[in-house]
């Protein structure tokens, strides 16, 4: 089938789904004697990463990150793995690059195929959840830039919605990295626990050990960026709002010095015959300084009680 690819070599094998359909699905029901729920589980929607023990072989839920690079975006793709010391079974909707370069050198270069198709089954899963976790970290190193792009820009004036928005979408990233990375460890440490025996588990400590350090440091990263991006979120509002008391003080001290000077210039307005400075000569350059007189008074005023 298109969307179902099979790679063998002494005597382990390795198939690849890239699309979660029921005629996909169907056919995997045929081939292995998987249980019906793993195969329900496999189609889309997401479910929870897990570990679970059947008869004859694991089922293992992962959640990895995909990075849009038109949009900024960081989502999360699930992949679906069905394993005993025999075989592999991978099913994802085909949009993680990692997995599908994996797949494609091991079946395109002989060398690769010898070296990840040794012993059981498992060698094969850990070569590829270690590609996988590798992928992870250029995808952190980007998010780690884009926070220090924030930071410079922070407190510069330009751009302030721009920089909310910037914000608010590395917030959004992060919280999505966790949700996809935090499942890895547990799911690693009960697969050990689980398939101790008849995986064979114990001559790849190696690569335990490795997957469990890159799932750890993973994290460790990720809490630091939420930490970072938080702090960020916390300066950017009170950036925002010791500017916006700013913008308010100044419209304050308009109104008030505005509202006198407009109560002068309507009494003197009213066309009353004891009206002052109304009918001498140059009665209107009178009420006008007395005016800026009083704007100016007001405005010395409000600086010696360090209102301006």
């Amino acid at each position: 089938m298109k969307y179902i690819s099979r790679l063998e070599h002494e005597g382990l094998q390795w198939v690849n789904v890239t699309r979660q359909t029921k005629k996909e699905l169907d056919e995997l029901a045929e081939r292995f004697n998987f249980l019906p729920i793993d195969l329900a589980e496999s189609a889309p929607s997401f479910q929870r990463p897990k570990i679970v023990r059947r008869p004859g072989y694991y089922f293992i839920v992962l959640h990895f990150p995909v990075f849009d690079r038109e949009t900024k975006r960081l989502s999360f793709t699930e992949i679906d793995f069905f394993l005993n010391a025999n075989y592999l079974v991978t099913v994802h909707d085909g949009t993680l690059h990692p997995l599908e370069s994996f797949f494609a050198a091991c079946a395109k270069e002989e060398t690769k195929k010898e070296l990840h198709f040794t012993g059981t089954a498992v060698h094969i899963l850990f070569e590829l959840l270690d590609t996988l976790l590798q992928a992870v970290f250029p995808i952190l190193l980007h998010v780690n830039e884009d926070i220090s792009a924030v930071d410079k820009k922070l407190f510069s004036r330009a751009a302030e919605r721009h920089i909310a928005e910037e914000i608010l979408r590395l917030k959004t990233n992060i919280v999505t990295f966790r949700r996809a990375m935090q499942g890895h460890k547990t799911v690693l440490e009960r697969l050990v626990m689980y398939g101790d025996r008849d995986l064979n588990l114990y001559s790849y400590q190696s690569y335990i050990n490795t997957l469990r350090e890159a799932a750890t440091e993973i994290w460790h990263m990720l809490d630091s960026q939420k930490e970072s991006i938080n702090a960020l979120h916390e300066t950017n509002e009170s950036i925002l709002s010791l500017r916006m008391n700013e913008v308010m003080k100044t419209l304050t001290v308009i109104s008030v010095i505005t509202f006198p000077l407009t109560l002068v210039a309507t009494i003197f307005a009213i066309r009353a015959p004891a009206t002052p400075l109304v009918n001498v000569p140059y009665g209107f350059f009178f009420i006008s300084f007395l005016t800026l007189l009083g704007a100016a008074l007001m405005l010395l005023a409000f600086k010696k009680k360090h209102w301006l």
